[in-house]
Formats: structure tokens, C-alpha cells, sequence
């Protein structure tokens, strides 16, 4: 009796010390997936679409299509459209949804969404495959 005791105390020790290092593993893979998104220097291009000069917080994800990239901006969601519609080519169809602007070009191969905060603005760019 006493030699099944010691093994249940054994089993359940090695079982909490393997648990611990599972949560401790995990927790490290986790903040080296949140650091491989960390904000990083804005473009001023992005797929043809010119990104203002007040980007900050930047984070790109374009290794492959789809891609995308979201930043902030200081500038109003008004003077972004403006910005958008003066230097992109071709038709643009803009909507309105839960406040947040939504701008499609070329058969939805580029989608701008423009969400206003107190500071300025998010953007949210997605190219998406042909």
C-alpha cells in the first residue's frame, strides 16, 4: 500500500512539474509570435497605395498575397479619403459600416478601411490575390 502511495505521489508530481513547463513553453512561443508583429518602420508605398508621411505604429504583413498593413494616423478619416482619392487611378466605391469608412478599389483587390479615434485615425489596408 505504502509503495502504490509513493507512486501516485510521484505520478502526480511529475504530472504538475510537466504542466508547469507546458505553460511555460507555450507562454514563450506565444511572445515570440507577438514580437514578430511588432510595429515596424511605416512604408510610404504600399502596393501602390501612398501611406502619409504621419504613419506610426505600423504593422505589415506581406510576406505573401494576401498582405496587409495597419497604422495610425493623426489625420482626420475625411482628410485620408481625400488623400486616397487624390492619388489613386480608377474607380473607388466607399461605403459606411459600424463607423468605419470602407473603401474598394479594382473588383475588391485592394480594400482601405478607415476606423476615426480620438487621436486621428486607423487605417487597415488588405491586397488580396487576383
Amino acid at each position: 500500500m505504502a509503495n502504490t502511495i509513493a507512486v501516485v505521489k510521484r505520478s502526480t508530481l511529475c504530472l504538475l512539474i510537466s504542466g508547469v513547463f507546458s505553460n511555460v513553453l507555450s507562454a514563450q512561443s506565444h511572445s515570440l509570435d507577438v514580437d514578430s508583429v511588432a510595429p515596424t518602420t511605416c512604408p510610404t508605398d504600399f502596393h501602390g497605395i501612398e501611406i502619409p508621411t504621419d504613419a506610426s505604429a505600423c504593422l505589415l504583413f506581406a510576406d505573401a498575397l494576401p498582405a496587409s498593413l495597419t497604422y495610425h494616423s493623426k489625420q482626420t478619416p475625411n482628410d485620408l479619403i481625400a488623400l486616397f482619392r487624390q492619388h489613386i487611378d480608377g474607380p473607388i466605391s466607399q461605403s459606411l459600416s459600424q463607423n468605419r469608412i470602407i473603401m474598394r478599389l479594382q473588383n475588391d483587390y485592394k480594400i482601405i478601411v478607415i476606423s476615426p479615434d480620438e487621436t486621428g485615425s486607423q487605417v487597415g489596408i488588405l491586397i488580396n490575390p487576383r
